[in-house]
């Protein structure tokens, strides 16, 4: 069940609302036509052999913090060790925050969308519901996990079936350069920033290598089972999908009502999980006692509330490739970590 809770907790952080949107799979591979899907592979793969070389640093010197496993990746930099940590941290706080702000506006972007709902509304709504599971701390992540994770599964394999029942078909012609393994790095990249924070408490869910490797395999398996029917679901669609704020709930709704609200789920469940686990991330590492933790997380889930009125599409285009160069600096540091 540890191992289980594990890969539950990984993929909702993964599978965040720029991912079952369509909107991160668009941007980052769609758009470079056939290419895009050896860059899903890269994507898949970089993710999977961080997460196995993190796993194994935290177990190997039985990390509890990330400022810890921080002065174990950036051992071999003495003379600037210093500002090289200083400088991570910025980076991953500063993401984990704007990923959290950044699941909200989805949440406030699909029910405006869908069912014309004021942004604010249901900023509100989203702000209380995360001030009580994040004072839950991990046990409140794993429990939301545990429910959510296997109900985006089964739901996406339904969708899957349906959309793969039409013509599967992309173009070759879009954008075919030199660009679309730097953007699959990048989604790597800035993707692997949430995750370190939160494989640090999994430490004590894993006993051996096996159990790692087999958190990796299943992992790797998942994400390219979800890209592959994102994908078909961004191929069903006739419109520009550029000018599309929520292009996979699109694609759904042309099957049908059904098919829409099913795909709502998917949404919703998918923006909470990955919400709660960079929130839960950003206060773990900024918050030493417990009392300062749950101020945080008040203080956090307020201005969650006025960040909608940014737009989710605007969020994602401009801020996720940034994050992505500047998270190339710890994926570098993991690597060469022996």
């Amino acid at each position: 069940m540890g191992i289980l809770n594990c890969i539950f907790v990984i993929i909702g952080v993964i599978v965040g609302a720029g991912f079952a949107s369509g909107k991160e799979i668009y941007t980052f591979f769609f758009v470079y036509g056939i290419r895009g899907f050896l860059g899903i592979l890269i994507s898949a793969i970089l993710i999977g052999y961080v997460i196995y070389k993190t796993l194994k640093i935290i177990k190997k010197y039985n990390i509890e913090k990330y400022d810890d496993f921080l002065d174990v990746v950036v051992n071999n930099y003495k003379i600037k060790k210093i500002n090289i940590k200083i400088i991570l941290n910025f980076i991953v706080n500063i993401f984990l925050i704007v990923s959290f702000f950044i699941m909200c506006a989805g949440f406030c972007a699909y029910f405006n969308q869908e069912f014309k709902i004021p942004e604010f509304i249901s900023s509100i709504f989203l702000s209380v519901f995360c001030f009580f599971i994040l004072n839950k701390n991990i046990k409140g992540i794993f429990t939301l996990n545990l429910i959510l994770i296997p109900l985006i599964t089964i739901i996406l394999a339904f969708l899957g079936i349906k959309s793969f029942s039409n013509t599967f078909e992309i173009t070759d012609n879009i954008l075919q350069n030199k660009f679309w393994i730097i953007s699959a790095i990048l989604y790597a990249s800035y993707n692997t920033i949430t995750l370190i924070s939160i494989l640090i408490p999994m430490k004590k869910y894993i006993k051996s290598n096996i159990d790692i490797l087999k958190i990796v395999s299943i992992v790797i398996i998942l994400i390219l089972l979800f890209f592959i029917i994102i994908i078909s679901l961004l191929c069903a669609i006739k419109a520009d999908i550029s000018k599309i704020e929520l292009p996979a709930v699109y694609a759904a709704s042309s099957f049908g009502i059904i098919y829409k609200y099913l795909y709502g789920i998917i949404i919703i469940a998918a923006i909470i999980t990955t919400a709660i686990s960079s929130a839960y991330g950003f206060l773990n590492n900024i918050s030493i006692a417990k009392e300062k933790y749950k101020r945080n997380n008040a203080i956090i889930c307020f201005f969650e509330i006025f960040i909608p009125i940014l737009g989710f599409s605007n969020l994602v285009n401009n801020l996720y490739p940034i994050f992505g160069i500047l998270g190339l600096i710890q994926l570098i540091l993991i690597f060469k970590c022996k």
